[in-house]
């Protein structure tokens, strides 16, 4: 026998509109000449950029670091400095914000330091 529970909270929670780097990109992008890049795989960008779309019904210049299955055990240093480069040589932004995304969180990563090291 099947059994249907009503439910008791008077609002449902999408975790994706409630996400952190989704919230950080949209701030980013009311800032003249900036473009949000998120540091995760190809598919946290994507999940966002849906919801930007559908949202406000038109293109959103987000972009993301696309780690594979190896940068994410490996680290994704190296795809931030490319992302970082490719952006300031054809977007020409004043900003680049980035937003770090769950899997790069999760896996503990030295942003600061990565950041640190590509800045020189």
């Amino acid at each position: 026998m099947v059994q249907v529970f009503p439910q008791t909270k008077s609002a449902a929670v999408n975790p994706l509109k409630s996400s952190q780097p989704l919230g950080a990109a949209l701030a980013f992008l009311g800032v003249e000449r900036a473009v949000p890049l998120f540091h995760g795989s190809q598919g946290c960008t994507s999940l966002a950029l849906v919801l930007l779309v559908r949202h406000f019904k038109e293109a959103i210049p987000l972009q993301t670091t696309a780690l594979d299955a190896v940068a994410t055990i490996l680290g994704g240093a190296g795809n931030l400095e490319e992302a970082i480069l490719n952006l300031k040589r054809r977007a020409k932004p004043k900003l680049i914000g980035i937003c770090t995304t769950a899997l790069v969180e999760t896996r503990g990563e030295d942003f600061a330091g990565d950041l640190a090291n590509i800045k020189r």
